[in-house]
């Protein structure tokens, strides 16, 4: 044997001694059966374990967001994470970016399934199953939704989303109402935060004003929307890079770049842009009724083939992140679409971002916030284990999260409630049970009282 095999890799033996071989062949063994035990024990890219003080912290979000859907009288509502694959793509385009990004399975019959990438599309494909639905349909999901696409900070492929929609209400009355409800949940987990708004019409309308296709809209307005990022000159450089007008495009950014409502009213000719800034300006004055932050950006867009009138964005004003933290608008077309049947189901929706909401709260680093367990009982023997079940489940009774210390050390029961930031310790030693009473020691004034128990 001239030539030996380690892994993937072929040797020349003339080339080594026997000790050689014997060590090549033992550091190669240990090199794999590493590799085998870090994939074994390593989490999927783009996913992550949520430890207990970030869990704790996303369900109190969670919580907040579930009580504000609910006090606007959405009802919850889930769906399967798996569905058909071609509910998933719908009528995108197969080498579309969203349909690439779908996690494509199938089960023992070989049919093409895909896990959901959002709740909105299987919401559509469940209101366009049900011929005899009440309307309006209000819903709010919360649930993870899966995306097999770039990584980067705030984007993951294994995602939380909390959405709430409205179907079968149209105007900008019941938009004006659930912006109400989005804008004051932000309040509410205390970000100071602005709404972005704008109307899909306007954009729509300003380019076919100035003689764009409607087949062009999308791919120009995809650079419109860089506006803020990387101003007019690139803007227009990318546009004429389309082999699309630049010239016609800066006059259409004119009129995005209005100011006011009169600046832009003055320069609109095309009835789809007409309609857009009246929608607009309906829905600022309610919002105003509603004492709701907002700014206004005739250039913002969102996905032309989904929304069909108003849009909007939510931003930290702190600027601690970026992007935006919520988004969400009208979408009157795509039931119509699963349904097939030529109609429009006037619908309405936002989406909060959980993970950018955790990121503009997590700077105050106070043990509150990951505070679950209020008393723990911390029984000084062994045999008063049973007496101290019984005082634990008394305080839960009161409503107070209350768990047992098994260590039997004061020490240790001093040191285990520190780690779960526990407010409070009972403290339970043989004297205290006899005399019916237990210590109850605040821990943090360091005071002391005896309490006194029956069972």
């Amino acid at each position: 044997m001239k030539e030996i095999e380690i892994g993937q890799f072929r040797y020349n033996l003339s080339k080594f001694d026997m000790r050689d071989i014997l060590w090549m062949s033992a550091y190669f063994y240990k090199i794999r059966n590493f590799s085998k035990s870090m994939v074994k024990n390593e989490v999927v890219k783009g996913c992550s374990d949520s430890t207990s003080d970030i869990q704790i912290r996303l369900n109190k979000i969670q919580d907040t967001i579930r009580k504000n859907f609910e006090l606007f009288g959405f009802r919850p509502f889930d769906t399967p994470i798996i569905e058909y694959f071609s509910t998933l793509a719908g009528k995108y385009d197969e080498d579309s970016e969203i349909v690439g990004e779908i996690y494509k399975v199938s089960d023992r019959g070989e049919r093409k399934l895909g896990l959901r990438y959002d709740l909105t599309v299987p919401m559509c494909r469940y209101v366009a199953s049900q011929t005899q639905l009440k309307l309006p349909f209000k819903r709010y999901a919360i649930a993870k939704s899966f995306r097999d696409g770039p990584i980067k900070v705030g984007r993951s492929r294994e995602f939380i989303q909390c959405d709430a929609d409205v179907v079968g209400i149209a105007g900008t009355d019941i938009e004006a109402e659930t912006l109400s409800m989005f804008y004051s949940t932000y309040t509410e987990l205390g970000i100071d935060a602005v709404l972005e708004i704008n109307n899909n019409k306007i954009l729509r309308g300003a380019f076919l004003q100035f003689g764009f296709d409607e087949k062009e809209l999308e791919s120009v307005i995809l650079s419109v929307d860089k506006l803020k990022k990387i101003g007019r000159d690139a803007v227009l450089d990318e546009i004429a890079g389309k082999g699309l007008s630049s010239s016609e495009a800066s006059k259409a950014i004119d009129i995005l770049s209005c100011k006011s409502y009169d600046g832009i009213s003055k320069l609109a000719e095309n009835e789809l842009l007409k309609e857009g800034i009246e929608e607009l300006n309906k829905l600022v004055k309610s919002l105003d009724l509603f004492e709701v932050n907002y700014r206004i950006n005739y250039s913002m867009s969102r996905g032309l083939n989904i929304y069909t009138g108003s849009i909007w964005e939510m931003y930290d004003k702190s600027g601690k992140v970026k992007s935006s933290i919520g988004s969400g608008g009208r979408y009157d077309k795509v039931i119509g679409e699963f349904a097939d049947n030529g109609k429009e189901y006037p619908t309405v929706g936002v989406s909060f971002g959980l993970v950018p909401i955790a990121i503009c709260l997590e700077n105050k680093n106070e043990k509150s916030e990951i505070s679950l367990t209020e008393i723990v009982v911390a029984p000084l023997d062994a045999e008063l284990i049973v007496d101290a079940q019984l005082v634990a489940m008394s305080l839960r009774k009161q409503g107070l999260k209350t768990e047992v210390c098994y260590d039997y050390k004061l020490k240790k029961a001093f040191s285990y409630s520190e780690f779960v930031t526990a407010k409070k310790l009972v403290i339970l030693g043989k004297k205290d049970v006899e005399a019916g009473v237990y210590t109850l020691r605040d821990l943090e004034t360091k005071e002391e009282e005896k309490v006194s128990f029956s069972f």
